[in-house]
């Protein structure tokens, strides 16, 4: 018998970017990177595949506080975050040949990093890697808050290819009654590889304050035992809740931006550093009010989200955040005039609301967040926003404010894990872009049957390329 084969091409997804129509708009904002012109939209299309990282049951809590970083040599994902039931800060990496002890199929592998010996240790992490091409090396760093001790801690090691030396584990500043050190921690390293922090003090009988660490090589006023004076700690900003939810980000040169929040006065902050500048004190550091502006109807600035100028071609800083006023997801761009535009409704909720924003190789935005839905039996969900010319469709957005310039809807939104009737997704949420556009997102799920039912686990998405395998017919 003859045998007939048809194959079907195996579809390399390597598209022109191009928007066609969508030049209508003629919107390209002075000084805006990002344009119909120059949209890598085949990734934006690609699905997404859901796995459980760290999966428990009642009574264990593990997922809060994530945060997503991806290793420079070869993009697999890293999440620090929370063991709530034993007081332990977490690390999870993805292994590739599923011989893991964690997560869906053993696919992941968790550790304990901090924490034994009984301290409550973990939460507020924030994790970044930094390449060191010269050397053909990688580091990791992590920070995150020490409740037992009220400190700041940091934790880093350096690695050549699968073989890492741990560092010390150390404490950079610590406190007593009635001050809590390390709290909100945002940490990057700096392209030279310089670690710095931002973070928040509380102060429970005066003002709270925003702080920025950073290593130095001797002369410090900051770091304990083999740490000490290799530190240094600068007050930025104080006030009644002035520094919470920070997000720091460096530019490619490596300049400090940092959003925030002030919670006395309900305004969203930014600060930088200039060098004769004062915010709160003569030492440099400018800070402005991106919204609020003290009005005292108005409550925004929380789970703030920073990203800085990515490359010399890129000339405007963005924030997405939280307007607990309006229960909105809001965003801000500089060179928007100024204006903060609505994403979407997130809703209401008593419990953190994850935010998380990144930004794809061209530069347009990538926003997860939760969205609490406004029906009866719905439960929170994890979404993301993105503009509407990165799908390259032909449609516009279906969420939110027209930016100024702009003459159609922008924002595209939409569900990507829909909670079941038991569950609550993305309480805490971290974003991140791999070197080949695609993103993937580290977020928590909340069970919660009953009250004597309830776990937190931690999850992970991911976008993934479609391959099209060859059709054999007879």
């Amino acid at each position: 018998m003859r045998k007939y084969f048809s194959f079907s091409l195996l579809i390399v997804m390597i598209i022109m970017l191009s928007l066609g129509g969508v030049n209508l708009t003629q919107a390209q904002q002075k000084g805006d990177s990002v344009s119909p012109t120059n949209v890598n939209s085949v990734n934006a299309k690609m699905p997404w595949f859901s796995e459980y990282v760290h999966h428990v049951s009642y009574p264990n809590d593990v997922g809060a506080y994530a945060s997503l970083a991806l290793r420079p040599v070869d993009d697999l994902p890293y999440i620090s975050y929370y063991d709530a039931a034993n007081g332990d800060l977490m690390l999870a990496h993805y292994v590739k040949n599923g011989g893991g002890n964690c997560g869906t199929n053993n696919k992941w592998h968790c550790d304990v990093l901090d924490g034994v010996g009984g301290d409550n240790v973990g939460t507020y992490t924030s994790l970044d890697f930094w390449a060191d091409v010269d050397n053909n090396a990688w580091r990791i760093g992590i920070s995150y808050h020490d409740a037992t001790n009220r400190a700041l801690k940091f934790t880093s090691w350096t690695c050549y290819e699968a073989i890492c030396t741990i560092h010390n584990t150390i404490t950079i500043a610590s406190t007593t009654m009635p001050f809590n050190d390390g709290l909100y921690t945002s940490f990057k390293f700096a392209p030279d590889g310089t670690p710095y922090i931002a973070y928040y003090v509380s102060n429970v009988i005066g003002d709270d304050s925003l702080h920025l660490a950073h290593r130095v090589d001797s002369g410090g006023n900051c770091g304990e035992g083999s740490a000490s004076g290799k530190w240094e700690c600068e007050l930025i900003d104080a006030g009644d809740g002035v520094g919470q939810y920070a997000s720091m980000d460096l530019t490619y040169e490596g300049a400090v931006n940092i959003a925030y929040y002030d919670a006395g006065n309900g305004n969203l902050k930014f600060a930088w550093w200039d060098g004769f500048s004062a915010c709160h004190n003569p030492n440099g550091w400018g800070c402005s009010i991106i919204e609020g502006d003290g009005a005292p109807d108005t409550d925004v600035g929380l789970y703030a989200s920073l990203i800085a100028q990515r490359s010399p071609l890129d000339t405007q800083f963005r924030i997405a955040y939280y307007d607990k006023t309006n229960g909105q997801l809001k965003y801000y761009q500089e060179g928007w005039e100024g204006e903060t535009v609505a994403v979407d409704d997130m809703g209401t909720s008593t419990s953190p609301m994850g935010i998380s924003m990144d930004v794809d190789k061209d530069g347009a935005p990538i926003i997860a967040y939760q969205k609490v839905q406004l029906t009866v039996f719905s439960r929170p969900t994890l979404n993301i926003a993105r503009p509407y010319f990165v799908y390259d469709d032909g449609a516009f957005g279906n969420c939110g404010e027209t930016p100024p310039g702009y003459l159609f809807t922008y924002w595209r939104c939409r569900i990507l894990d829909n909670a079941g009737q038991n569950l609550s997704e993305a309480n805490y949420v971290s974003v991140a872009v791999r070197s080949s556009g695609l993103a993937e997102i580290a977020y928590s799920e909340f069970y919660d049957f009953d009250i004597g039912d309830h776990a937190t686990s931690l999850k992970f998405i991911t976008q993934r390329f479609q391959a099209y395998l060859p059709l054999v017919t007879k």
